[in-house]
């Protein structure tokens, strides 16, 4: 409620600031007001009165001068635009790039077994044999609740598939949410000095507390520690790894630069090339917003938002213009809705404009 009300202050405020144009409206009126209008007719005659004192010769010089000036000006002019029509009129050249590939993808959920047991998780009520194992899982999550000792705990993986998130409670009743195209490793039972998971992809994390047996979330470029907080984990590549904190505080630790890091609510520590953590203050409420059905995109380049729907809708992505990945936009969209609707509210925008050809997204 608080990041809702933040939210719309923000919102309220960027919108109640004065356009340029109003701006350079109000620069005019103050000028008007504050600087002496001149009296043109008053001083058209004193220009003539002078121009009669003056001799004739050398107001036929000036004449003269004045028609050459402008004369020899017009030449150069033309000379100049004759000289270099190539660097103005020829538009530059433009480079095509595709940003998202689309993958042979499947449908559902599916959970494995360290032993090879695969169970696709498709229903709508729990499945028969999960439940005789402990756990309870439908079609939008699975709650791990196997409560007997477990001798040697199995390691278990979650995957999501391109197009569909997943809830997941963990043995220790921390929360898990998977984003598309994600994946979980954690064991069956949490029996060492540490809870430890292995994240491929991007979650949000609720981590239930337990001040004797820290927390750490691993994934290929650092590691999450905590004891019991709520932050969102986004790992899919290392141009775009990053955390950022709801509640609580976490350490961070880099595969390149082992010392630890740390952060407080409303920062974000993105991965830089140099395997270093670069802290930021954003707005937290941008960050979850996919775990509750929604793409929401405050002043992102247009390559992170097409990277996104790509990974949704499983479908190939290509910019026209390379220049345009940068462009930051505005773009809200329900995921649950169809892929022409998205692509309609990202064309309300008209900033660039999307279509579909040959099952590709064309962006222009």
């Amino acid at each position: 409620m608080n990041n809702d009300k933040q939210y719309i202050e923000e919102r309220e405020e960027q919108q109640s600031m004065p356009s340029p144009r109003e701006v350079m409206e109000c620069k005019r009126v103050f000028n008007r007001k504050h600087v002496p209008s001149c009296d043109t007719e008053k001083e058209w005659e004193k220009f003539c009165r002078k121009q009669q004192n003056f001799p004739k010769v050398i107001r036929s010089k000036n004449k003269l001068n004045l028609i050459i000036g402008f004369a020899v000006g017009v030449a150069a002019t033309i000379a100049l635009f004759l000289a270099i029509p190539q660097t103005f009129i020829k538009p530059e050249a433009t480079e095509q790039i595709q940003v998202f590939n689309a993958i042979c993808n499947a449908n559902d959920v599916v959970l494995t077994s360290e032993a090879g047991e695969t169970y696709i998780i498709s229903g709508q009520t729990a499945d028969s044999v999960l439940l005789a194992k402990g756990i309870n899982a439908n079609k939008d999550s699975l709650v791990y609740n196997r409560s007997a000792k477990i001798i040697k705990p199995q390691w278990i993986t979650l995957t999501t598939p391109r197009g569909k998130d997943y809830q997941v409670t963990l043995p220790d009743g921390s929360k898990v949410w998977l984003n598309a195209d994600s994946k979980l490793i954690f064991p069956e039972q949490f029996t060492d000095n540490k809870r430890i998971v292995t994240l491929y992809g991007e979650a949000y994390f609720n981590i239930a507390e337990d001040e004797k047996y820290p927390f750490e979330v691993k994934n290929i470029f650092f590691t999450t520690s905590v004891l019991g907080t709520e932050f969102n984990v986004k790992a899919y590549t290392a141009t775009d790894a990053y955390v950022v904190l709801i509640n609580g505080k976490v350490a961070l630790q880099s595969k390149v630069h082992p010392e630890m890091q740390f952060i407080t609510p409303g920062q974000k520590a993105l991965l830089n090339e140099k395997g270093e953590f670069a802290i930021s203050r954003v707005d937290p409420y941008s960050y979850i917003q996919w775990k509750e059905g929604y793409f929401y995109f405050n002043n992102v380049p247009l390559i992170e938002i097409m990277q996104e729907l790509g990974r949704w809708y499983n479908v190939d992505i290509i910019i026209e213009n390379s220049k345009q990945i940068n462009t930051r936009l505005h773009f809200v969209a329900d995921r649950d809705q169809d892929l022409m609707d998205a692509l309609s509210n990202l064309n309300i925008l008209k900033v660039v404009h999307a279509s579909i050809k040959d099952g590709k997204i064309i962006i222009k």
